[in-house]
């Protein structure tokens, strides 16, 4: 990463600044994440990695709405993201595609909702149908 140009990546708007804080993020072990998760404050939420450590991430209540669905339900079925690096990018990720919907679930629509979900693997676009396939 060389060439990274931080400001640049600013200037694009593919980092919301004020929401995302990496060096807020704590990697603990399981037998210390409760202390940590009370330290963290509540709007702080754990995630599991790949080396079965666990990220808090204390701001993680304060991101879209959207950002909060798609991460809370890849964590409801059990993934692990392969480290904290890894957990960031997908936050910056989601950040960055739902910035241009309100921060409001029933605003964004069902299929961008479940393009991000999709990520995680083919099975989460069960969880985001199209308003038409309810219907009967």
């Amino acid at each position: 990463m060389d060439n990274f140009d931080l400001k640049k990546y600013l200037a694009e708007g593919r980092l919301l600044k004020e929401n995302i804080d990496r060096s807020a993020l704590k990697v603990v072990k399981y037998d210390n994440y409760e202390e940590e998760m009370d330290k963290a404050g509540p709007n702080a939420e754990i995630f599991a990695l790949e080396d079965n450590t666990y990220v808090i991430d204390p701001n993680f209540k304060k991101y879209h709405s959207g950002t909060v669905e798609v991460l809370s339900l890849a964590s409801e079925q059990d993934h692990k993201w392969e480290d904290v690096e890894d957990y960031f990018n997908a936050v910056v990720g989601h950040q960055n595609t739902f910035k241009k919907y309100p921060d409001d679930l029933e605003e964004i629509p069902n299929d961008v909702l479940k393009d991000e979900a999709m990520t995680y693997g083919e099975d989460y676009d069960q969880f985001f149908q199209d308003d038409d396939e309810y219907e009967m």
